[in-house]
């Protein structure tokens, strides 16, 4: 596997993904203002960090593992190889949501604080508690996969690599996304009165 290729291409997968939900959501994150169904209940919320389960993401993560799968439906199925694809699911599960943040107009870097941000109840170090989470599963993931593999080393520095071309390029689009115009806090309530008329 071409790391810095499958890293470019991960991290494709992770902007395309921000940039339509952006589309989609607008200021209004966790799906606040799809027609979507939603189960709200405080089990669940503590299962999730905070959040209600929606439709809306139930349904994209499905399309998501559904296409990350396809190369191991095509080919021998295995579980080192079930487990570099779920590792590469956490990845993006990540990314993605933190380039929603980056690229959304409405939010970027400096507002990417938990007082603007409802559905992240747990942060750490300054990040949702999701994200550590995420990167560590990731990589036990990918760690299992070569254990099952029984292989005379470790390919954690490839699992790095992916990690690293991503942060790279994360880092290169919030630094092109800081110098595009914001919109403010009260343009959101402005809209909002606009679209229920």
């Amino acid at each position: 596997m071409d790391e810095l290729f499958v890293g470019v291409n991960l991290f494709l997968v992770c902007l395309a993904l921000a940039l339509v939900e952006v589309h989609i959501e607008g200021p209004h994150g966790w799906a606040a203002k799809l027609p979507t169904w939603r189960i709200d209940k405080p089990w669940i919320r503590r299962l999730t960090n905070g959040k209600p389960i929606t439709g809306y993401h139930v349904y994209i993560n499905l399309v998501i593992l559904a296409f990350l799968h396809y190369p191991v439906i095509v080919s021998k199925w295995t579980l080192a190889g079930e487990l570099r694809v779920l590792s590469q699911y956490m990845l993006i599960a990540v990314w993605w949501d933190f380039l929603w943040f980056v690229t959304n107009p409405y939010f970027g870097l400096r507002r990417f604080k938990s007082a603007n941000i409802w559905w992240h109840k747990k942060w750490v170090l300054g990040m949702p508690a999701d994200y550590p989470t995420g990167m560590i599963v990731s990589a036990a993931l990918w760690f299992g996969a070569d254990m099952l593999q029984r292989a005379p080393r470790t390919t954690m520095g490839e699992w790095a690599t992916l990690v690293g071309v991503i942060v790279g390029l994360t880092l290169l689009t919030a630094a092109a996304a800081s110098r595009l115009p914001r919109r403010a806090a009260d343009e959101v309530a402005e809209e909002t009165v606009d679209s229920d008329r």
